[in-house]
């Protein structure tokens, strides 16, 4: 047997403290076990955006887990691009503390740093390498294009949130491969069960290194994020080319005369 409980407020009532803890743990409460089976990264959204024009990154509102809690960006952030050329991780770093002895609170700090290192309580939300006289932008063209030599804002190394404690990949990445896969001309079984899951949406850590290991005869089971995608674009470029469009004639009968 379980119970439910929610407070009520009515005209001319009095609310108390119970009341006001009641508000605040339900829904929270029901957040934790909506993501409860979810290990530590990106749950939604922090998705960045090039804006030329102002030469910012935008980071959108989304939802991170670090160690059993939920953080969340409730509105976009933008930061300055760099003007010196270089390689940048742009990260959250989570922290939670109490203030004044009166508030519990979870807090993430965007950094933008040269140092090629992701802490314990830092979340990567992307990287690039800067060079004068071009753009940084995250206008991926195909599958292929997800990794550049620089000025791309590359989102392969996101550790997004999943039932494996290393996450998966970001669901964009999957999607990607998963339409380029399904045009192509020499598909089995394998390629077209997973290439619909990746449609879909998210997919286990799991999933996609069995995936892998069948396609390309392997047995590793430890793979990064970097080799996940290098071997994925692989298989897509194993896959053959895309299948051609028959083009359906219209067949008009002949006439008969009779006289």
């Amino acid at each position: 047997m379980f119970k439910n409980k929610y407070p009520l407020f009515k005209r001319g009532g009095l609310i108390d403290k119970r009341q006001l803890v009641l508000l605040r743990d339900n829904s929270e409460e029901l957040l934790n076990l909506m993501y409860m089976d979810r290990k530590d990264g990106i749950i939604k959204g922090f998705d960045v955006i090039s804006n030329i024009g102002k030469r910012e990154i935008i980071i959108t509102k989304g939802v991170i887990k670090y160690r059993g809690s939920l953080y969340w960006l409730n509105k976009n952030h933008r930061i300055s691009m760099p003007k010196e050329e270089d390689s940048y991780i742009l990260k959250i770093r989570l922290t939670s503390d109490m203030e004044n002895r009166r508030y519990y609170i979870r807090k993430g700090e965007v950094i933008l740093t040269k140092e090629i290192n992701v802490d314990e309580n830092e979340i990567e939300i992307t990287r690039f390498i800067t060079r004068v006289g071009a753009e940084l932008r995250n206008d991926y063209k195909n599958f292929k294009d997800l990794k550049r030599d620089f000025n791309l804002m590359e989102i392969i190394n996101i550790k997004y949130s999943s039932e494996n404690e290393r996450g998966t990949l970001h669901p964009k990445i999957l999607k990607m491969w998963g339409l380029e896969a399904s045009r192509k001309e020499n598909l089995d079984v394998y390629d077209i069960n997973f290439y619909m899951n990746c449609l879909q949406g998210e997919v286990e850590r799991e999933t996609i290194i069995s995936y892998i290991n069948i396609k390309l005869e392997k047995t590793g089971n430890n793979y990064t994020n970097e080799e996940l995608y290098e071997n994925l674009l692989n298989i897509l470029e194993n896959l053959g080319n895309e299948r051609k469009k028959t083009e359906k004639k219209r067949i008009v009968p002949k006439k008969i005369v009779i006289d």
